[in-house]
């Protein structure tokens, strides 16, 4: 048996409901002020927590002594704790008012940039990465998507699509904006500028997240396996699906694809000979395709989103293999193919727990998927880094973009392979 067997059953729903803003005194927020709150903050919590981080690198080496490998180190550590926190913030999800939990994520990302600016010593750098790291798991898209499915239902996807179009733009505005105050103010007031966003901004509205659950949307128990046995879990009985690993598969290649570009993009295009100029070209262009593609996939909205997996990766793979194989403006494609399907696949990540595996414990699902993703996608990196070293540039590295393109590409024809002959048997029995 399946989760997606299990019956919705009367289950308690997550504290956000009509009920829940009765009690407080204070009326649900709309569908779509909704939409826009969460784009907003999350476009915030993009910018100042993962993007902005680059900019930082040579203002505190310089001024503390720092060693670049030391400070990218910090910033794995906060991608590690985020990593090991995500299934145990998804269980929360489904337990404890979205609200309560994104706020405090904000007031922890406050605390945490607050303690970067300070930096007094090697420690309290490593130190502050852990409050990041939780912020990180409490406000980077995954609770989002929990709020939008819960709010809206089964019919959560438009809702996502105009979500991570807003936060497309975190890269674009917040990476030369941090740019400009570091120069201006100093990188220690930028951080200070960053926390009061945080807290002045993201706590609040995150605070103001009361709405009615969609009647479409139940965390229902798991299913009750024979006699005898012992009730299984949603986790367990998902780990069972091959069908589950199969998407771990195909999102964890991907994560470690973007990882990869984004740690050594700049040193890959400088060793194949592009000018400082065309290397910012094409770093800028990926932030902008991946709107684009969010947009093309709002402008030409499809019955199962999820069957544009397979085209969508199949352009990532043609983008990874002009990036191995092109020079000039080869590259500036190859940019645009890789934003534009990354951007889809950000998409893509969001509605494959609910349309493959269950449409019930969506947070759980989704926090236990997301683990190894970003396990691998701390590491990746480093990974990066040997293959360069062994290899004595970035051709093998490149090569293995492709290979994970590929990869992921198979895995997810798997993944609607098992899932379309599942329900064909469901309705033959039926």
């Amino acid at each position: 048996m399946t989760p997606q067997d299990a019956a919705p059953g009367p289950a308690p729903r997550p504290a956000s409901t009509a009920a829940d803003s009765a009690a407080s005194g204070r009326p649900p927020i709309s569908p779509r002020q909704l939409v826009w709150t969460l784009g907003v903050t999350e476009t915030i919590s993009w910018g100042t927590l993962y993007f902005a981080f680059t900019v930082f690198i040579g203002p505190m080496s310089a001024a503390l002594g720092y060693s670049k490998p030391f400070l990218a180190g910090g910033y794995s550590l906060g991608l590690l704790v985020w990593a090991m926190c995500s299934f145990a913030v998804g269980r929360l999800l489904d337990r404890v008012p979205a609200r309560v939990v994104m706020a405090s994520g904000s007031a922890l990302a406050g605390a945490g940039l607050l303690l970067w600016a300070w930096s007094p010593g090697p420690a309290v750098f490593l130190l502050m990465w852990i409050p990041l790291g939780l912020a990180m798991s409490t406000t980077l898209y995954e609770p989002a998507f929990v709020v939008l499915r819960q709010a809206f239902g089964d019919g959560y996807q438009k809702s996502i699509m105009t979500v991570t179009l807003m936060a497309g733009f975190a890269s674009t505005v917040f990476v030369p904006l941090a740019q400009w105050l570091v120069l201006h103010l100093g990188w220690r007031e930028t951080l200070v500028c960053f926390a009061a966003l945080n807290l002045l901004v993201c706590a609040p509205l995150h605070a103001r997240l009361r709405y009615v659950a969609h009647a479409s949307y139940a965390a229902a128990p798991a299913p009750v396996p024979q006699a005898g046995a012992a009730p299984p879990g949603i986790a367990r009985v998902a780990l069972r699906q091959p069908v589950f690993w199969a998407v771990v598969l195909a999102f964890t290649a991907l994560a470690v694809i973007a990882s990869l570009l984004g740690a050594h993009l700049i040193p890959m295009l400088t060793e194949k000979g592009l000018p400082l100029g065309e290397q910012l070209i094409v770093a800028a262009l990926i932030g902008p395709a991946q709107v684009l593609g969010r947009l093309v996939m709002m402008r030409f909205p499809v019955r199962h989103p999820l069957r544009l997996s397979l085209p969508v990766y199949a352009v990532m793979s043609v983008g990874l293999l002009c990036f191995a194989l092109g020079y000039g403006k080869w590259l500036m494609a190859a940019a645009l193919l890789y934003g534009c399907a990354n951007g889809i696949n950000t998409m893509l990540r969001a509605m494959a727990m609910p349309e493959l595996i269950s449409r019930h414990h969506y947070a759980t699902l989704n926090g236990l998927m997301m683990t190894p993703v970003l396990l691998m996608q701390a590491a990746a990196p480093w990974l990066g880094a040997l293959l360069w070293r062994a290899a004595g540039g970035y051709w093998l590295m490149l090569w293995v973009m492709v290979a994970l393109a590929l990869a992921a590409l198979g895995a997810f024809a798997f993944a609607l392979q098992q899932r379309g002959l599942l329900r064909a048997a469901d309705a033959a029995l039926a």
